[in-house]
């Protein structure tokens, strides 16, 4: 792959999953890092869909695989908060029409595209072809609906982050914690309800939050020397194991807190598992690849994320002989070595996608789809 196809894949991939196309103001480059921790944040929501669709997520607590599955659901349940922060945090600076419609016309042809095939082969019927044609209006994948409805309000969100003061940013990113993470927790446990306005994290609001804490990262960058580095990466990761810890072994104690559920910290908008989303962008953020080889790959990659998202997801939604057949074998793997066979199963199908997201990307490259978004963005003036 040329400099010149590689620009075009990097910019063929639209903003939801923030395909390649972040330059660091202060380093003027790409940040390798961060696309790590796309890839690995793919990754895991592949992992959460694997546990939810093979129902191992509703095993009995007296089951032997109990443990392991939950303690790999929790390890995994923030790649969704980092998809959000990632957002921020390398596209706080601008906002492109273009990229929103692109994501459009790739959510409509994975939509249709995988329908018909479904469709010929007699799983679906002739209307619910016709209404893969409306990918938003049906709702069948969240995040992009929660995106779009974000996405409408991202000029004035943008212009705001531009010009807000370093002091007022960081009691604002404070303020949300408090209010709409940490607030959630006590109100679970002394009111027992929820705030149902954020939906557990399903929601525009969480992944406009997301988007502001993230970009505060993003925007005031932590300098740090060399030989602070190590010490840099361990205190993160640190973090993250601890939250891990610490979340599993309040979802194993029922009754802890005279809380409401077992799934006290076990959703999106609790503060360990932000603090987990967070404590991983600043371990990725410092990442330094020096190999270009291994540059070419990881934005190869990297760069066909949400399009991975888009493939399995339908996939994982159908109930045809081959998703049955899997999740029957995952359902009936042992206990040994379950974490990593789940985990080894959850990077063969992101390989899978990606490869076959590629024969997309080239046929939207024959099209000139960018192209056709660029002259419509410049047309309306956007």
């Amino acid at each position: 792959m040329d400099k010149r196809e590689e620009k075009s894949l990097i910019e063929n991939n639209g903003l939801i999953f923030n395909n390649l196309n972040y330059i660091r103001s202060i380093e003027n480059k790409r940040n390798y890092g961060i696309d790590i921790f796309k890839i690995l944040s793919t990754i895991n929501v592949i992992i959460l869909h694997i546990i939810k669709h093979s129902g191992l997520i509703f095993l009995p607590p007296k089951s032997s695989k109990y443990r392991i599955i939950w303690n790999l659901e929790i390890s995994a349940y923030w790649a969704v908060n980092g998809f959000g922060l990632i957002s921020g945090f390398i596209n706080y600076k601008k906002y492109k029409f273009s990229n929103l419609l692109y994501i459009w016309i790739e959510v409509l042809f994975y939509s249709v595209s995988i329908s018909f095939i479904l469709f010929m082969k007699k799983e679906i019927s002739l209307n619910q072809l016709v209404i893969s044609f409306f990918p938003l209006l049906i709702k069948r994948h969240w995040y992009v609906n929660a995106y779009f409805s974000m996405y409408l309000f991202l000029p004035f969100i943008i212009e705001g982050i531009k010009n807000i003061k370093k002091n007022i940013f960081r009691n604002i990113i404070i303020f949300f914690f408090f209010y709409f993470s940490l607030y959630n927790i006590v109100a679970k446990i002394i009111k027992k309800q929820e705030y149902n306005f954020l939906n557990n994290g399903y929601s525009p609001i969480w992944l406009t939050i997301l988007y502001i804490i993230g970009a505060y990262f993003g925007k005031n960058v932590i300098i740090i020397k060399n030989k602070e580095k190590f010490i840099y990466y361990i205190f993160w990761i640190l973090i993250y194991i601890f939250l891990s810890f610490f979340t599993l072994i309040i979802f194993l104690k029922k009754n802890i807190l005279n809380s409401i559920s077992n799934k006290l910290f076990v959703d999106y908008i609790s503060p360990t598992i932000l603090l987990q989303a967070i404590s991983l962008l600043m371990f990725f953020s410092k990442f330094k690849i020096q190999k270009n080889f291994t540059k070419k790959i990881i934005s190869f990659f990297s760069s066909l994320n949400f399009s991975v998202i888009l493939i399995h997801g339908r996939l994982f939604q159908t109930k045809n002989i081959v998703t049955k057949t899997f999740f029957n074998l995952i359902r009936n793997l042992n206990e040994d070595y379950l974490f990593f066979k789940i985990y080894s199963m959850a990077i063969f199908i992101y390989i899978l996608c990606t490869f076959f997201d590629y024969f997309r990307f080239l046929l939207f490259k024959l099209l000139k789809i960018r192209y056709f978004c660029q002259l419509i963005e410049k047309y309306f003036a956007f």
